[in-house]
């Protein structure tokens, strides 16, 4: 009889409209996956909602401009969400290597210089089987940081605003996945977030959702 994985084994799971981003449809355990481009701190949470949802705890690191609320809206539990404050390269190496101790998913925007603290960091990660999601406006400059996996956002538009009225209804995203761990770079579109404020993947045509609230606009 063959072996079970362990459940340090196991990817921790994504949305799936998210999933083909990844070789293994989910967050590779020990792992550090890097989010850029305008949409980088949605994706970032957006990440973490199906793990959140299934019981795991997200500790946001060293983003003073985070979100609590557009965080809830995507899905994500704010009982099972610890913001913690990192205000130099110094503070944010320990405190996300302390996270790693008892957070399943890391959260955070490392600061110039980060890079010193990711031997000790990429260590716990391993050792403990958590994921860290860094965030930044380019790939270039999240902190210096090595990134298993490189997920970069373009293509944003927003949709709702009609000809000087309506209101923001959802975003889609193209997002373009690539790194070391992946063989060939995959690229799907989203919307992040939907008219009902989750994630999912843009299907032909609009939203049936999104038709009826721009009709009623």
């Amino acid at each position: 009889m063959a072996n079970l994985p362990s459940a340090h084994e196991l990817a921790i799971p994504v949305e799936p409209a998210l999933s083909r981003l990844f070789p293994g449809a989910g967050l590779r355990r020990g792992q550090v996956v890097g989010c850029a481009g305008d949409a980088a701190l949605t994706l970032g949470c957006a990440l973490a909602v199906r793990a959140v949802g299934d019981g795991a705890w997200l500790a946001v690191v060293g983003i003073p401009d985070f979100g609590i609320e557009a965080a809830v809206d995507l899905g994500i539990a704010p009982e099972r969400m610890v913001a913690i404050e990192a205000t130099s390269a110094a503070d944010w190496g320990d405190r996300v290597v302390a996270a790693a101790d008892g957070f399943e998913l890391i959260l955070t925007s490392p600061p110039p210089g980060a890079e010193r603290a990711m031997r000790k960091l990429r260590q716990r990660l391993q050792a403990r089987g958590s994921v860290m999601i860094a965030v930044g406006s380019t790939l270039h400059t999240v902190g210096g940081v090595a990134c298993d996996v490189e997920i970069a956002t373009t293509a944003v538009e927003w949709v709702g605003i009609g000809c000087g009225h309506g209101r923001l209804a959802a975003r889609r995203v193209a997002i373009r996945s690539s790194g070391r761990r992946i063989p060939r770079p995959v690229a799907l579109e989203c919307w992040l977030p939907g008219p009902d404020g989750r994630v999912d993947v843009v299907q032909t045509g609009r939203p049936e959702q999104l038709m009826e609230h721009e009709q009623a606009s």
